[in-house]
């Protein structure tokens, strides 16, 4: 039923179109016994029914009244197989099949000699699937509950390959967006499943998207098929929210959506705490959308500066052997990726010594190796999650060297890599000079992992650089003296929502070193302090 047809109400005014009776020809005229109705009118309401909502509030309620000369009794027929008698000709029926059905209805008048006439008339009814208690709690806080982008985060807006449940081609960084109409949005959850979008005037979202649901604004469409500042106004609709499959959905109804419009009106709640949610959309190219919403205000201090407090720091002001309080010495021969060096506890490999940490690297043959180097770790005596961590460090740069400042999951003995989880703040090869990596290796990211690059820096083997990671609940955020240079979307799919330890060594050739050349004696990694700040 288009919505020109209603208004608030539904009447449908119909003189008798048939009549009948239980034994015999009712329509005989020349009966004077007959008692035929006449003047039969339908009225219907579907309750909530307006503008924003033409098939009703979702309640599935619709309130039916019929009137007509010489009727004692009416029987409604709801299209569902049940049906209802009155004698007063009011009745109020519940529809129940979720979704947006159309239902033909049929009323019957009955005189006192059982003749009666009819009508019928098609309506279309909205039904909110059942909505579970946890996730209408979680999105209104149990009245109501207004959320928006959570511009400050790297990774706050991001897309990625639908096989996936966390972005895996792109993120936003922090207030990336802030002029395309995006951040001002308030997405508004009511506990009775009315959802309310205030737009402010304009929202942010594919080209074709919006204009095919909401009209051709005629406004410029960048490079990306994408509207900046895309004009629409508030609009009122309502939301289902169920457990399926493991899965949180989340339905809109009519032209409904969340954050990005990406053409759908059907996403997941990934992740979620009191204040925080994560929302995955996927849109008729198969391509997964993901937006980080907050109830709480926004910050304006970009992602990279939200960790301020100093939790823990090495600042290696002794000499000699390293912290036990603060280190233990990883002592192996064997080692992955076709490393080539035997690690030891060895003064001659790993000292303490004016201010600085340093991890030798060293040919020499050693238990059946032909290189030596050191690498101490923080497990068990420092793990974390969550923060920043900064490393001041000069590296190594002769070739065939391969130093590392990097996290690992503390539950590596129990589950193992890349089950884990890996965060690799610094990689660098000597045969690669000045190309500084960072890096996350998990499940579905083993082997080379999801890492980027920066080449901008090319005095590291012969100054001190701050090598640095940012990581959250939202995002992994890799910089080198305080500049971003990567950008890894984090999720609850994801190994990177537990503690991890602190890792610092030399490997020496391997698939990432590369070859170590005949010339090769030994290198040095100083590390001047590590900081850890919540």
């Amino acid at each position: 039923m288009k919505q020109g047809l209603y208004n608030l109400f539904l009447f449908v005014f119909i003189i008798f179109s048939c009549s009948g009776e239980s034994t015999d020809d009712a329509t005989d005229p020349s009966d004077p016994d007959k008692v035929i109705p006449s003047n039969l009118t339908l009225s219907i309401e579907i309750v909530g029914l307006d503008s924003d909502n033409p098939s009703g509030d979702g309640s599935g309620v619709v309130k039916f009244t019929a009137t007509a000369d010489n009727a004692v009794n009416f029987s409604f027929r709801f299209g569902t197989g049940d049906s209802e008698e009155s004698s007063a000709g009011v009745v109020e029926y519940t529809y129940t099949n979720t979704g947006t059905n159309t239902y033909s209805v049929n009323v019957l008048a009955y005189s006192t000699t059982n003749h009666f006439v009819s009508t019928s008339q098609t309506i279309e009814v909205y039904v909110r699937p059942a909505l579970d208690a946890d996730l209408v709690e979680l999105l209104s806080g149990g009245s109501q509950k207004s959320w928006k982008v959570n511009a400050a985060y790297d990774a706050h807006f991001s897309n990625g390959d639908n096989q996936f449940k966390y972005p895996t081609w792109w993120e936003a960084s922090a207030f990336s967006k802030s002029n395309a109409g995006f951040y001002d949005d308030k997405f508004i959850f009511k506990s009775d499943g009315t959802y309310i979008h205030e737009t402010n005037g304009d929202v942010y979202g594919k080209a074709n998207y919006l204009n095919q649901t909401f009209g051709n604004t005629g406004q410029f469409i960048n490079g990306s098929n994408e509207i900046e500042k895309y004009s629409l106004s508030n609009y009122q609709t309502t939301f289902s929210v169920s457990k399926e499959n493991d899965e949180n959905k989340l339905v809109f109804q009519d032209k409904g959506f969340i954050g990005f419009f990406v053409g759908q009106h059907q996403s997941t709640i990934e992740c979620y705490d009191d204040n925080n949610i994560f929302v995955r959309t996927v849109d008729d190219q198969n391509r997964a959308w993901y937006v980080w919403l907050t109830d709480q205000e926004v910050s304006t201090t970009p992602s990279k500066d939200l960790y301020t407090n100093l939790i823990w720091q090495e600042e290696f002001d002794y000499n000699g052997k390293i912290d036990s309080n603060k280190w233990v010495y990883e002592v192996r021969n064997q080692w992955y990726n076709q490393e080539l060096q035997a690690t030891t506890d060895r003064l001659d490999n790993v000292i303490v010594q004016d201010g600085k940490l340093k991890i030798i690297a060293k040919r020499e043959s050693y238990n059946g190796k032909s290189f030596t180097s050191g690498r101490i770790k923080s497990n068990g005596k420092f793990d974390f999650t969550y923060g920043r961590v900064d490393i001041r460090a000069k590296l190594p740069g002769k070739k065939g060297t391969w130093p590392a400042l990097w996290l690992l999951g503390s539950n590596y003995d129990d589950i193992d890599w890349p089950k884990c989880g890996e965060i690799d703040i610094m990689e660098h090869a000597g045969n690669r000079l000045n190309k500084i990596q960072g890096t996350v290796h998990h499940p579905d990211k083993h082997g080379s992992g999801d890492g980027g690059e920066t080449n901008e820096y090319t005095n590291v083997s012969t100054d001190f650089n701050i090598y640095s990671v940012v990581w959250s609940e939202k995002a992994i955020t890799f910089l080198v003296n305080d500049k971003p240079f990567h950008i890894v979307g984090n999720a609850c799919a994801l190994p990177f929502n537990w503690d991890f330890f602190l890792i610092l060594n030399i490997a020496m050739g391997g698939t990432f070193g590369g070859s170590v050349p005949d010339s090769f004696v030994s290198d040095t990694m100083e590390v001047d302090y590590v900081r850890v700040y919540r």
